[in-house]
């Protein structure tokens, strides 16, 4: 009897609401997707990732995870993910990296690389289960994001009219967010804000302005441009990225 939740996931933050959001519809209200990744799970071969894992997966874990957390390797990681250089400083590597400092981390790193894909509900894929969702959904998306790239958004957006042509019953909405990438959440956070705070408080969420013309999604390190996607197509290259990535 109590209230449902809004769920927002960037990355593989995504990938698990929309999990969620399929497993258990009685308690999502909403989901936002930010860059949200369609694939997860590396399934590497044996070990099934049911911790506490064996010596040899433990070793192969410790060894890679050491490597990823290196200070120069997450500053590369991050000058990759983000589209602008000055959206990141010295402090955010130092907390990336004192996250992985806890007990369990390279357990826990074995772990994921070994797990398997999740098994979807209503589908054999994530694009399957996103199109049978039952809650609101709203996609935002950083347009500069060179691994979840546009390709990706739009095909979840397909998804979304798909459904929403189905039933008609649910909200389906697809922003892009210029001069961002991967993480727009942290490198776009008056924008993510505005527009996730407008989304979660209105109830007709197919139709509320999300953007308004006197918006100013100005940061330290440059404007943000906000436009809503309302008709996609996907190029034959990006069918193809999408179905077999």
């Amino acid at each position: 009897g109590g209230r449902k939740l809004h769920v927002i996931g960037n990355s593989v933050g995504g990938h698990l609401a929309v999990i969620l959001a399929a497993r258990r519809p009685d308690l999502i209200e909403s989901i936002c997707l930010l860059n949200a990744t369609p694939i997860w799970g590396f399934n590497m071969k044996g070990w099934s990732g049911h911790l506490p894992p064996p010596r040899l997966p433990r070793a192969i874990g410790r060894f890679l995870f050491d490597k990823i957390r290196d200070l120069d390797t997450i500053e590369k990681y991050l000058e990759t993910a983000y589209a602008n250089r000055d959206a990141f400083d010295e402090t955010l590597i130092q907390q990336i990296r004192s996250c992985t400092e806890g007990p369990g981390g390279h357990a826990a790193f074995s772990s994921i690389l070994y797990s398997p894909p999740a098994n979807f509900t209503r589908g054999k894929t994530f694009y399957h289960e996103l199109a049978n969702l039952q809650c609101d959904v709203l996609l935002l998306f950083g347009k500069d994001d060179p691994w979840c790239t546009p390709a990706f958004g739009k095909r979840m957006f397909q998804c979304l009219q798909q459904r929403a042509s189905s039933t008609g019953a649910v909200a389906g909405r697809y922003l892009e967010l210029e001069n961002v990438g991967h993480c727009p959440n942290h490198e776009a956070p008056t924008a993510v804000s505005k527009i996730c705070r407008r989304w979660l408080q209105n109830h007709d969420r197919a139709s509320v302005p999300l953007l308004k013309d006197d918006d100013d999604f100005s940061e330290e390190w440059g404007s943000i441009q906000a436009r809503e996607v309302k008709d996609v197509s996907l190029s034959i290259m990006e069918k193809l990225i999408t179905t077999f990535v």
